[in-house]
């Protein structure tokens, strides 16, 4: 397959994971009955889109793209328990996404195969989401901490789904 229809693939799993997001966090507010399935939906979905990116990222740094991987798939896991209620975070737990964006944002920076403002994006993202493992600093910051999170992934995802990806930078 070509990194041009594995990357719009990509996003377009990306876009369903969004999607999914949004349905499944309105139904848990308004306390309707598959709220929670469709979190650990979003979650299992979300594991696709990290493996798909793992392989899209590949041509750029092996090692560095399946280790950023398997932290997303990690965050995927613990984002799952809140919702099937096998423990309950002192916080919000969208921070566990924190480190995978970082992470994600860095090797997007450095591999040239998308523009590095994505890249930086996707760290200040991060650091976004992390702002969520402190429930009083994230409450009066908000709603900015989710635009800040969210607004890079989106763009992530209209890159892939608009541009693909380019040749990796060989430094």
């Amino acid at each position: 397959m070509s990194s041009q229809r594995l990357a719009r693939i990509t996003g377009a799993f990306y876009a369903l994971n969004i999607v999914i997001g949004i349905v499944g966090l309105t139904w848990q507010r308004q306390g309707h009955p598959w709220g929670d399935a469709m979190i650990v939906a979003g979650a299992a979905e979300y594991v696709i889109v990290v493996l798909l990116l793992g392989k899209l990222l590949e041509p750029a740094s092996r090692a560095f793209s399946w280790t950023v991987a398997a932290i997303g798939v990690a965050a995927s896991a613990v984002s799952a328990g809140v919702p099937l209620h096998l423990f309950t975070p002192p916080f919000n737990i969208i921070a566990v996404f924190g480190p995978y964006c970082i992470a994600l944002g860095l090797l997007i920076a450095r591999s040239g195969m998308m523009p590095r403002i994505i890249g930086y994006l996707l760290v200040a993202g991060g650091v976004s989401w992390l702002s969520f493992a402190l429930p009083d600093l994230s409450h009066r910051i908000a709603p900015w901490n989710t635009v800040v999170g969210g607004v890079p992934e989106l763009l992530l995802t209209l890159w892939l789904l608009a541009f693909g990806v380019g040749e990796p930078r060989r430094d």
